[in-house]
């Protein structure tokens, strides 16, 4: 009886560290971005979607998220323009991507799939060609526009 007792204890440990470990895609919705309230009021409670208010850099909150986690796909809901990410604390283009790249380096860390920024417009411009490229040699990961 201990032995079984024993097993079933040491299975549902095992079984619950697993499924803490399962990988899976993460949202990152910043306060910039367009349909905030609706995104907040769909999304709201869940653990692998995290909404960015903070007044801090957006790169350094989104790097101090994924600390601890693996996610497939990191999804950004942000406000951008043709060449630029706007989030509510930090705008990044080109021109000042390198900047940040201390904590783009450690996404790749913390993301087996790609980046996805939900726009159609970010990479549409040579400067959003730019931007992507310089984002990709910084992380180390794929991006693309949805």
């Amino acid at each position: 009886m201990k032995k079984i007792l024993l097993f079933i204890l040491c299975s549902g440990f095992s079984l619950m560290m697993m499924s803490q470990n399962l990988l899976q895609d993460y949202l990152v919705v910043d306060q910039s971005s367009p349909g905030f309230t609706q995104l907040l009021s769909q999304y709201q409670g869940q653990e692998n979607v995290f909404f960015n208010e903070s007044p801090k850099p957006a790169p350094y909150v989104i790097t101090a998220m994924l600390s601890g986690k693996q996610v497939v796909d990191l999804h950004l809901y942000v406000a951008v323009q043709p060449g630029s990410l706007q989030f509510n604390s930090t705008t990044i283009n080109p021109q000042n991507a390198d900047s940040f790249s201390l904590f783009f380096e450690d996404w790749k860390n913390h993301v087996t799939g790609k980046v996805i920024i939900h726009s159609s417009v970010v990479f549409t411009t040579p400067a959003g060609v730019e931007l992507k490229a310089k984002l990709e040699k910084l992380t180390g990961l794929s991006f693309t526009a949805n």
